[in-house]
């Protein structure tokens, strides 16, 4: 035996509802009741069924339906004293409850929801949630019976709070993994992920040398002479100031930096190797060389054949 509390709902809130779980069309035909069983026609999409439902004096209903072919079921809903057609769309409620929200298109416009429960006790512990309306389960014009042979009851402005709403968003938001339940994370830029392994590429003993390869070397004026190798590879430690050791006031600057270039071409040549870029005959060194450079850089990538 089970028991069915119906309330009513915001038609906001359905549309809402609706709008992202969708819905189906559900057509019944009612015959006159008798002796307290009530017999109706249910077609559903293409599954027919009738239908016998006996209520017992505590409310608590059983139910019991035959499949009949979809023929059969149109020429008894031909026959039917009257008919009601709705479009129902299920919710999960948590905890393995199920709510059952009903759209009224036929005899007339209403929104109800509804809930099952396995027997009176079990209906009256439930806790009701915010989005639902004032309770119609005692007023026997909103049985679906009574809609289909009666017409429809004129329940009157539902209404409608902020909390309600809040109630609705937190059931259907997170299928789609947003709302206050967090958005997807997104993932860093490929430029920033790019520095990042030059730099594990490098290692910590190198770590100049992806800031030294980013700042660009001022152009020479056309008039003048290229400017030396030995003057460009002084500018290096100026970029490199917030992560090389400085050097002893003793030491020429000029002295570092001879080591300073030669790990910038260590580091782009592994790289280069790394790619499968070819390097001009004259950068080109023994496979040895290119060995010990890789291990210096904890670098394995795949060799490729020296010209």
């Amino acid at each position: 035996m089970s028991l069915v509390r119906r309330f009513l709902v915001a038609p906001a809130l359905v549309r809402l509802i609706r709008k992202e779980r969708g819905g189906s069309r559900i057509t019944e035909g009612y015959f006159a009741p008798q002796a307290g069983r009530v017999s109706y026609v249910r077609v559903d999409g293409q599954a027919c069924h009738l239908v016998l439902v006996t209520t017992a004096p505590d409310g608590t209903s059983s139910e019991e339906r035959t499949d009949v072919p979809r023929a059969h079921g149109d020429a008894l809903m031909d026959v039917c004293s009257g008919k009601a057609a709705y479009d129902r769309t299920a919710l999960a409620l948590g905890g393995g409850r199920e709510a059952l929200i009903d759209r009224y298109v036929a005899p007339g416009e209403f929104d109800l929801v509804s809930v099952s429960f396995d027997g009176a006790d079990e209906g009256q512990g439930f806790p009701v949630p915010a989005w639902f309306g004032p309770e119609v389960t005692g007023d026997p014009s909103y049985d679906r019976h009574a809609v289909a042979l009666q017409g429809v009851p004129h329940p009157g402005e539902i209404g409608l709070s902020n909390a309600a709403l809040d109630a609705v968003l937190d059931l259907i938001e997170p299928r789609f993994g947003f709302g206050r339940y967090g958005a997807p994370k997104t993932n860093a830029g490929d430029g920033d992920g790019m520095m990042k392994a030059l730099r594990r590429v490098a290692g910590g003993s190198a770590a100049a040398a992806p800031v030294a390869a980013e700042a660009a070397p001022a152009p020479a004026p056309p008039a003048e002479e290229p400017a030396p190798v030995e003057a460009q590879a002084a500018a290096v430690p100026e970029a490199g100031d917030a992560h090389a050791q400085p050097e002893p006031a003793s030491e020429p600057a000029a002295e570092g930096a001879p080591a300073i270039d030669s790990r910038i071409d260590d580091v782009i040549e592994s790289l280069s190797q790394a790619l499968g870029n070819p390097q001009p005959k004259g950068a080109a060194r023994g496979e040895d060389d290119i060995a010990a450079e890789f291990e210096r850089w904890t670098v394995r990538p795949r060799r490729t054949q020296q010209t």
